[in-house]
Order: C-alpha cells, then sequence, then structure tokens
C-alpha cells in the first residue's frame, strides 16, 4: 500500500498580490496579516494542495474548484467580514457572515472596491471573530463553523 502525502497550501490574494503559507506558522502569520495588516482591504483565501496561480504567471491561471472565502477587513475600525462560495455546496453556495448582534451603528463593509460592491451591516464581525474563521478556514478548507452565515448576494 502506496500512502500519499499531500501538503495543504493556503493562498491569500490581495488584488494582484498572492501570499502563500504552508507550515503551521506560516499559516498563522497569514491569518494575522489578513485580519490585522491586509495590504488591501479584500483578500480571497484559497486552501487547495498547491499555490494558486495569477493570470500574470506563465503556468496561470491555476485556482481550486472548490470553496474561496473572501475577507475584508478594517482594522481601523475593528470590524471585519467574510463571504464563503462553494459552487457544489449543498449548504449554501454563496453565503455571508451573520452578526446576529449588528445595529444601527455597525458598519457595512465594503466587498469589492472595483465594483463598489459592499457587504450588508449584518455581515459585520469583530476582528477576533474573523480571526478564528479564517484559521478554521485554512485549516479544514471548508466552510467555517465558528460563525453563522446568511444568504450572500455577490461572489
Amino acid at each position: 500500500m502506496t500512502i500519499e502525502q499531500t501538503q495543504t497550501v493556503v493562498t491569500a490574494v490581495f488584488h494582484h498580490i498572492f501570499r502563500y503559507a504552508r507550515t503551521a506558522d506560516e499559516i498563522t502569520e497569514l491569518t494575522r496579516v489578513i485580519v490585522e495588516q491586509p495590504p488591501e482591504p479584500v483578500c480571497e483565501v484559497y486552501v487547495w494542495d498547491r499555490p494558486c496561480r495569477s493570470f500574470r504567471e506563465e503556468d496561470g491561471p491555476a485556482f481550486p474548484g472548490t470553496g474561496r472565502l473572501r475577507v475584508t477587513s478594517n482594522p481601523a475600525s475593528g470590524w471585519a467580514a467574510l463571504n464563503y462560495m462553494h459552487p457544489g455546496s449543498p449548504d449554501g453556495a454563496l453565503v455571508d457572515s451573520l452578526n446576529p448582534d449588528f445595529t444601527e451603528d455597525t458598519p457595512a463593509l465594503l466587498f469589492d472596491p472595483e465594483g463598489d460592491l459592499w457587504f450588508p451591516a449584518s455581515a459585520s464581525l469583530p476582528l477576533e471573530k474573523v480571526r478564528e474563521a479564517v484559521a478554521e478556514y485554512c485549516r479544514t478548507g471548508a466552510r467555517p463553523m465558528c460563525v453563522q452565515w446568511q444568504p450572500g448576494e455577490w461572489y
């Protein structure tokens, strides 16, 4: 019997900046950057057995056909929001994070700066909750269960 080991690679795409993490320490650091110090306010996170590749690369584009976690983080305000998309998911192909305690003071966050698309304010969560969800996604590659979800509007 042959046992094949596959390595998990986490790719975070900040607009045109691709960052990769393979080890537990690298994934912890990348999670921190995504939530606390994003080079762009919106990023997409992929978990795959190889690095994702940009269309700008000779061997690109390359992205998994499975799920994707979009993260908008605004560290200055203390809020972030999540969008999970998985084309074949039986429990919701497109969902946004849900803050059941949101109020009229909870900010709506940018979903897509190029399209001027926004998350509903009900998707905004405290940074620590988003950090927990991103870490869970990086471990499992599945929709995080540590947060609640609502139907999403944008891909």
